[in-house]
């Protein structure tokens, strides 16, 4: 069924930084990444099992109490995403739930079946909208993704800049005014800024609030200097992509061109090239003067559980102190939490003062 035109909502609801959003948004569409409510997502039980993923289940939770929104994009990232996508699409019942799958491998056969999918979503939201999706609207939405990402990687590192992109790509309680290419517009609004002093640490893992984790590692006395994360830095990504080099082609050449340049950034957990992942992380530290690393897993994600020790490995073999720490996404365990990175950063201390442990 076609979109209304008197229908106001038009948010497209995403979860993963694989998620096309210049083709949501060449739609006439608007892509607002879902980050749920932390601190409770009590609602979610009875329709998710308590040992999924805690950030997928606040997302839940929050649709059901707020009733929205009512199209989304789910990436076929892990079995959790699955599952969220199931239950979201049976007992909520949205207008239009797209499942996209996502290939685990960087070769021609992976791009292969993203493009594919991307070609079946660009279908589904041409049917959505009624209207087709035209070559200019796809540049003109790629052109502005890429500036907005890179306004957001220049603008800040750290806390505040995990915080900036939260606020660019969600629905904030103002309403819609944030579009691509205008993030100094989605500066927080409290003026908050990332410590000048303290330790320079790398945080790295899946998805962390910036008023949870992130905020407890900065009161501890870290200062955060690059957040490899699924909220922080990996949104940041250039794509590689201009208005002139998709100049002359199709909607199925750009779809192709963003099939390739989706899956050649630095790769998460869950894909197969892990030596990557870990070489651009050395480099990131090597590059920041970090001291240390912080490895932040949500509960339940056997992606990055599984990865941790291949990754400690190369760590220890740069003489890099890193601390694993495990996130309910509540962090309402603030004392242990806090305790944990307090003694972590005594060791980098202790083992600098020892000239050990150098970057």
């Amino acid at each position: 069924m076609a979109l209304k035109s008197s229908e106001n909502d038009k948010r497209v609801g995403w979860f993963c930084a694989y998620t096309p959003v210049e083709l949501i948004e060449a739609a006439g569409l608007r892509p607002v990444r879902l980050f749920g409510d932390g601190a409770d997502s009590d609602e979610a039980n009875a329709l998710l099992h308590p040992a999924t993923c805690p950030y997928l289940r606040a997302c839940l939770a929050a649709a059901q109490r707020e009733s929205g929104p009512h199209m989304l994009v789910f990436a076929n990232s892990c079995d959790g995403m699955r599952r969220l996508h199931d239950a979201w699409k049976h007992f909520l019942k949205p207008d239009f739930c797209f499942l996209l799958d996502l290939p685990r491998r960087v070769d021609w056969a992976g791009v292969g079946l993203y493009h594919r999918d991307l070609l079946r979503l660009r279908e589904d939201l041409e049917s959505l909208t009624g209207r087709a999706i035209t070559p200019g609207a796809l540049r003109r939405a790629v052109s502005d993704w890429e500036a907005t990402r890179r306004e957001l990687r220049d603008s800040a590192d750290g806390l505040e800049g995990v915080e900036r992109v939260r606020r660019a790509v969600a629905l904030q309680e103002e309403g819609l005014a944030w579009k691509p290419g205008d993030a100094r517009g989605a500066a927080p609004q409290s003026g908050r800024q990332g410590r000048t002093s303290g330790v320079p640490v790398v945080v790295t893992g899946n998805i962390v609030r910036a008023d949870g984790l992130l905020s407890l590692m900065e009161e501890a006395g870290c200062r955060l200097v690059a957040a490899d994360i699924c909220s922080g830095d990996r949104f940041f990504q250039d794509l590689g992509l201009n208005e002139a080099e998709l100049e002359g082609l199709g909607v199925d050449g750009m779809l192709r061109r963003l099939a390739e340049r989706y899956l050649a950034r630095i790769p998460c957990p869950r894909m197969v090239d892990s030596r990557r992942r870990h070489e651009h992380l050395l480099e990131t530290v090597r590059r920041t003067g970090a001291r240390g690393v912080i490895y932040v897993s949500i509960k339940f994600c056997d992606a990055f559980i599984y990865d941790f020790p291949r990754l400690r490995a190369a760590l220890d073999a740069a003489s890099i102190p890193v601390l694993m720490l495990e996130s309910d996404y509540s962090d309402q365990h603030e004392g242990q939490l806090l305790t944990r990175i307090e003694a972590f950063l005594e060791i980098i201390g202790d083992s600098m003062a020892a000239g050990r442990g150098q970057v």
